[in-house]
């Protein structure tokens, strides 16, 4: 066995274990094991900048249910940590620089703990401080999530609008104008996508707008094939009753899950299921992407079977929320898929959680071109992406990217 996998699978490995059982990395072990991995003391975050990257998409992203155009860029905000170690670290951060400046001069130990993530207190700052873990540890972020995931980790393409509607004025397109872009999927190395769905809610007339919808749906599974999976989303665009009735026309083309057909609730959410399984189709309901703020409703309507997908944003529920998360989990079928939109970073943050972590379902991406970031080692066949065992989050930044930093703050 090669030693840099023995070494990764034994931290990975070593990781969960300490985790489920609450052990402290101070223990005595059994001579001949190997100790979990052990935040120093010694470091301390020294300087902290920002900076925002822009991506370009490959096309023009358009409407869905809620919204119009997305258009052809997205911006991610990032934060770069500098310690007295001469180890950087970075990611995606929001932070402000009143808040950032709360880091400054800490020990790397002080903001984050192997068993529980990084501290509540430095929440704003998640990402770059599990990239700042790993690559003063040496160990890819999966590996201290646990390392109990797939691998290579299942993708979606999550960038099907309504491109047979132009963005910009409406106008209808037809069909072949919307396939183009699952063509290109397909040739990115998809083989999940994910359909939005509601046309009729906002951008045409009812009964016209749901044709589209099913007709759509019924073009795209055939192009991708049977082996293919296919998810639609709503983006709660729809009724129950017309959730039903998409199930009617539509349900024959094996829908993985539907995500967001109607506000989330209890009641229609069970009612909903039970109609899928009497049905009998498979299709789990997907939701949560927006109930960051109203979690334990969520939990509720999930544990009574109500919701198989949860789905909070990744950037704004952040990487350690999620991974405390999972335990709420337990003892219930459902699955993690946390949700992503707007970023080219969140797609490689969600590819680490699904191999670090079980109970997952797949990783959504917003494929788009960044320049200023270096993501070798990650790698998407056939449908999945495979995850580098480098340091951290193994994404490198143009040192370029931050010649003018929005803000500094440092022990100055």
């Amino acid at each position: 066995m090669e030693r840099r996998a023995f070494l990764t699978r034994t931290a990975a490995s070593a990781a969960a274990a300490m985790l489920g059982a609450g052990l402290s990395a101070a223990e005595d072990k059994p001579q001949g094991t190997v100790s979990p991995p052990v935040i120093p003391t010694d470091v301390t975050i020294t300087k902290i900048e920002a900076a925002v990257l822009q991506g370009t998409r490959p096309r023009v992203v358009g409407r869905n249910a809620r919204l119009g155009v997305h258009g052809t860029h997205a911006r991610d905000p990032i934060a770069r940590l500098h310690t007295d170690a001469g180890v950087t670290a970075w990611g995606w951060c929001g932070v402000k620089p009143e808040d950032a400046r709360k880091l400054v001069g800490r020990k790397l130990h002080e903001a984050f703990d192997l068993r529980t993530g990084v501290n509540d207190a430095f929440t704003h700052l998640d990402f770059p401080l599990w990239d700042l873990a790993g690559r003063i540890l040496g160990r890819p972020v999966y590996a201290l999530l646990g390392g109990a995931g797939r691998h290579p980790v299942p993708v979606y393409d999550g960038a099907i609008y309504f491109d047979d509607l132009d963005p910009e004025t409406g106008r209808d397109r037809g069909l072949a104008k919307l396939l183009e872009g699952v063509k290109a999927g397909l040739d990115a190395g998809f083989r999940a996508f994910k359909a939005k769905i509601g046309r009729g809610n906002k951008w045409m007339e009812k009964a016209a707008g749901f044709r589209r919808d099913v007709e759509a749906i019924q073009a795209i599974r055939e192009m991708i094939g049977k082996d293919g999976k296919l998810m639609v989303d709503a983006n709660n665009g729809y009724s129950p009753d017309e959730a039903r009735e998409l199930m009617r026309q539509a349900g024959g083309c094996d829908l993985h899950w539907f995500e967001e057909p109607f506000p989330e609730g209890a009641e229609p959410c069970l009612a909903f299921k039970k109609f899928l399984r009497e049905g009998g189709w498979r299709t789990l309901i997907a939701d949560g992407e927006g109930s960051n703020e109203r979690m334990q409703e969520l939990t509720e309507i999930v544990r009574a079977g109500g919701i198989d997908v949860v789905q909070f944003d990744l950037r704004s529920y952040k990487l350690t929320k999620w991974w405390r998360y999972l335990r709420r989990l337990e003892g219930t079928k459902a699955l993690a898929s946390p949700h992503n939109w707007g970023s080219h970073l969140s797609g490689y943050y969600i590819a680490q959680f699904g191999r670090g972590c079980p109970r997952f379902a797949m990783a959504e991406i917003d494929s788009m071109n960044m320049p200023a970031v270096s993501a070798k080692g990650y790698e998407l066949r056939e449908g999945a992406m495979h995850v580098p065992d480098t340091p951290g989050f193994g994404l490198e930044l143009d040192p370029a990217a931050l010649k003018s930093p929005v803000w500094t703050v440092d022990r100055g």
